[in-house]
Formats: C-alpha cells, structure tokens, sequence
C-alpha cells in the first residue's frame, strides 16, 4: 500500500514538470498550439503566457498553467508534441542541409552537376540564381538572390526527402 503514495517531494515535481511542459508548449506558434487536442481554457492560457512581458506575471501565469494541465490527460497531447518535434527537427536538418548546398553552389561552380544529379532541380532561374548569388557573395552583399537561392534549394530538399 505505501508503493502508491507519493511523497511530497515527487508531487512537487511532477507538478513542476507539468508546468514546464505547459511553458514547453507555449514556444511553438500560435497556430501549432490551436491545433493541438487541449480544451479551449488551455490554449488561452498558454497564449496568454506566451503575451506576458513581465517576470512575476510570467510565473504566475505558468503556476496557473500548470494547475490547468494537472487536471487534463496529456497522454495524447504528449504524442502531438512528440511528433511536433519530430517534424521540426526534420524541418531544422532540411534548412542545415539547404545552407550546406546554397555555400557549395556560391564558392565551388563543379557542385551544380553534382546539385542537378541529386535533386534534378527545375533549371529555369537555377543557373541566373547561383550567378547573382556569387556576385553578391564576393561583395559582401547577401542579399535578394542569396536568400532566393536558399528557398530554391529547400524546395528541392524538401520535395526529395518528404516523398514517401
């Protein structure tokens, strides 16, 4: 009979974990945390965390959060995440990969075929995107086509790497 009871101790901590899970939800977008399957109370609550400036408030807010959450089963809400931040650390290792190819591309010309062979990317602008992207790399200007560049390259990552 004593296995079950919890000490003061671990029903603190659970409560603390609870609440940084609460604090831990309130760092994805808005959108992302309407999605999720919390009542309506809890995704309030978690925006309004996320719109609070001052510290005291701050804490406050995450001990009212946390009181929240106690009373919900996260069993299913702890799987969205889950998979939330699967799919972001997916969507991270695609932009690290696309920031790899776009350098490759701006300082060594022998990289597009081996680019083309990979992704087999649409042509159209590929080749005026990389040109213009290395003027504006040995200027020191990384700008439109720098930038323009990246995105062509992450399509392409995306679309190679997503396809089931």
């Amino acid at each position: 009979m004593e296995d079950s009871i919890k000490s003061k101790t671990q029903l603190k901590k659970e409560a603390d974990d609870i609440q940084h899970f609460g604090i831990e939800i309130s760092n994805l977008p808005n959108h992302k945390i309407k999605e999720l399957s919390l009542s309506d109370e809890i995704k309030e609550a978690i925006i309004f965390y996320k719109e609070i400036k001052k510290n005291s408030a701050k804490r406050r807010q995450a001990q009212f959060l946390g009181k929240l959450l106690r009373d919900f089963d996260l069993t299913h809400v702890t799987k969205e995440m889950e998979t939330l931040k699967g799919s972001l650390r997916l969507q991270i290792k695609f932009e690290h990969e696309a920031e790899l190819w776009r350098d490759k591309l701006v300082n060594d010309q022998t990289t597009l075929a081996e680019y083309i062979d990979e992704f087999q990317p649409d042509l159209t602008n590929l080749n005026q995107t990389i040109n213009a992207a290395r003027r504006e790399y040995e200027s020191n200007k990384k700008s439109k086509n720098y930038r323009n560049l990246y995105r062509i390259i992450l399509a392409d990552i995306k679309k190679l790497r997503s396809a089931p």
